[in-house]
């Protein structure tokens, strides 16, 4: 293959070679993505239809006659899954990730999905979309598509997520007005303020409505550690324009085709539902009627 037998980071900007490094094809072709890549290649399962050996993920694969290459994994041809989205509601404990070198339990893990639903869809190829802590619970997406759901991620967007928190000892007034609801912890740690009510208290603890738009890491915890607060409890009950209303933990939701119509993304009718302040009740029959 042209241009296949040399090493570099995506020559194809060249006015005279055109293609892709490996990982770049992989996630660009909608087979995986570069971390999928890398791992395929590690354990030896992925290789070029034409036989040109595939010795780094940085190799540069050129088109030839202007096709596009054809990969295989395990000797068969690797090829785009169905597009899928999925709402789990994670359980506390569940590490957010695809694979744990320590054998903890993960999302994949965790998922129960139904037959009808397997088809055509390698689960192995599954990503979440963005982050929830390992002590933390709650909705968090699963796709084979992330490359797509970055816009739903950059801070920039300010897609809402919103968080029942409780937190030790009960909060205290001040810190209530001023710590959280004129946003001195989030300016202090560079974080957008959050807003913020009181759900219920007793004299040991509270439990609090937070609403963000930043999703920083660990944004939550580290406010109120800020604070001298300890949170007991964090869950997500919305992301975006999805909420949970009667979603059990370790449940999930076929979201496919709010974000899909045929191979079409439909992310400005997402960011659209978002603005106009749409929520979309996820139940564990289904995504149910839109409410404002």
């Amino acid at each position: 293959m042209e241009g296949s037998a040399f090493l570099g980071r995506d020559r194809g900007k060249s006015n005279h070679v055109s293609g892709h490094t490996v990982d770049r094809w992989i996630s660009k072709l909608g087979l995986g993505t570069r971390g999928m890549a890398r791992e395929w290649l590690r354990d030896g399962r992925l290789s070029l239809k034409d036989g040109v050996p595939i010795e780094s993920v940085e190799q540069f694969i050129g088109r030839k006659g202007g096709r596009e290459p054809e990969f295989l994994l395990d000797g068969r041809p690797l090829v785009p899954d169905r597009a899928v989205v999925l709402a789990f509601n994670k359980p506390r404990g569940v590490l957010v990730s695809r694979t744990d070198p320590q054998g903890r339990t993960t999302v994949l893990d965790a998922l129960s999905i139904p037959p009808g639903l397997r088809s055509g869809v390698d689960i192995s190829r599954i990503m979440p979309v963005g982050r929830l802590d390992m002590a933390s619970a709650g909705l968090i997406l699963l796709t084979n598509r992330p490359s797509l759901f970055a816009p739903l991620l950059d801070p920039k967007r300010a897609v809402p997520r919103e968080y029942r928190v409780q937190i030790r000892p009960a909060i205290r007034q001040p810190d209530l007005e001023s710590g959280l609801k004129k946003g001195v912890w989030a300016k202090a740690l560079g974080f957008a303020p959050v807003d913020c009510r009181v759900e219920s208290e007793n004299r040991g603890s509270t439990w609090l409505r937070l609403r963000l738009v930043e999703g920083q890491n660990r944004e939550i915890r580290r406010m109120f550690e800020y604070g001298g607060y300890s949170v007991l409890h964090l869950i997500r009950i919305r992301f975006g324009p999805f909420a949970m209303t009667e979603l059990p933990p370790g449940a999930l939701v076929d979201i496919t085709r709010w974000f899909f119509r045929g191979k079409t993304f439909l992310l400005d009718i997402i960011l659209d539902r978002i603005r106009n302040g749409d929520i979309i009740e996820l139940k564990e029959e289904g995504a149910g009627s839109i409410s404002d």
